[in-house]
C-alpha cells in the first residue's frame, strides 16, 4: 500500500510523529494515538505512542520521530480505517492483549 492511498484522505500532507519506542530495532506495538491540528503543510496531525512513554522520556529529543503515515499502517494495519475517519481531536487506545481500538474521551491533547 502506497502513501498516496493513505495521504489522499488528508488535506495536509502525509507525515506524522511517532514515539521512538515504536520505531526502533525492538519496536513496541502502537497502543495509543491521537490527531491534533497539523503543524505544517506536510503534517497530518497524527501522533502515535506505545503507551509506555514516561513524561521524562517524552521531554527528550529522541522521543519522537517524523514518519510517513503509511509506515504506521504497515506497522499496524488495524489503524487504517481509524485514520480515514479520525477528525482533529480524535483519540484512540488499545489495551494490551486486545485487538479492538477504543475511543478515548477523557484525554486532553497537549498544546
Amino acid at each position: 500500500m502506497g502513501s498516496q492511498v493513505i495521504s489522499s484522505h488528508f488535506e495536509n500532507g502525509h507525515l506524522c510523529l511517532a514515539s521512538s519506542m515504536i520505531l526502533n530495532e525492538r519496536p513496541l506495538p502502537i497502543r495509543f494515538f491521537y490527531r491534533e491540528q497539523p503543524q505544517h503543510k506536510n503534517d497530518t496531525g497524527f501522533r502515535f505512542y506505545s503507551g509506555l512513554e514516561t513524561d521524562e522520556f517524552l521531554q527528550t529529543e529522541e522521543a519522537a520521530l517524523v514518519a510517513p503515515l503509511d509506515c504506521m499502517v504497515r506497522i499496524d494495519e488495524s489503524i487504517k480505517e481509524l485514520l480515514a475517519h479520525s477528525a482533529i481531536g480524535s483519540v484512540w487506545e488499545r489495551m494490551p492483549g486486545l485487538n479492538d481500538w477504543i475511543p478515548v474521551t477523557d484525554y486532553a491533547i497537549p498544546e
